[in-house]
């Protein structure tokens, strides 16, 4: 697995191409000043595959309706104030076919929405990442977790 690791003093950043635009996402920080943080780029050595439970991502809609359409549209193809879309293929290539579910999180809870990112609790995005997996047509079944560590796991398959 490919990885980005700092050291306690230095700050890291991963950057990402989200419909033509570049994106940083802050490192997250250590759990104590002597470890190195790690921010995984690639796909995730083994994991089970991430589902949803069907309550989740019912409330995941609700907040994305409520929070996201104007950006990223109602059947998030992109919307009016240029968000880009949340599925379809350049959606998929970047955050599916294996990878940690971990990334998708920590890109929406770190960046999102972009007047005010991290504003939701942690289950408030995992319910709207919930949401955002069945209309790319994941299954459902146990619910996602909110945990990073928990969703480091999981992978992002079909």
């Amino acid at each position: 697995m490919s990885s980005i690791i700092c050291g306690p003093i230095a700050r890291c950043v991963l950057a990402l191409s989200l419909a033509g635009c570049a994106v940083l996402i802050p490192a997250a920080a250590a759990s104590a000043a002597s470890e190195p943080t790690r921010i995984r780029l690639a796909q995730a050595d083994a994991g089970m595959p991430a589902t949803f439970s069907a309550e989740q991502a019912d409330h995941g809609k609700e907040l994305y309706d409520h929070q996201c359409t104007e950006c990223h549209g109602s059947d998030l193809s992109g919307g009016l104030l240029g968000g880009p879309p949340l599925r379809g293929a350049g959606f998929a290539q970047k955050f599916f076919d294996g990878a940690p579910a971990s990334g998708l999180f920590l890109f929406m809870s770190t960046l999102m929405p972009p007047n005010a990112p991290g504003r939701f609790s942690a289950s408030a995005y995992a319910d709207m990442m919930a949401y955002i997996l069945k209309r790319n047509g994941f299954r459902a079944g146990a619910e996602l977790p909110s945990d990073v560590d928990a969703l480091d796991n999981l992978i992002l398959k079909k």
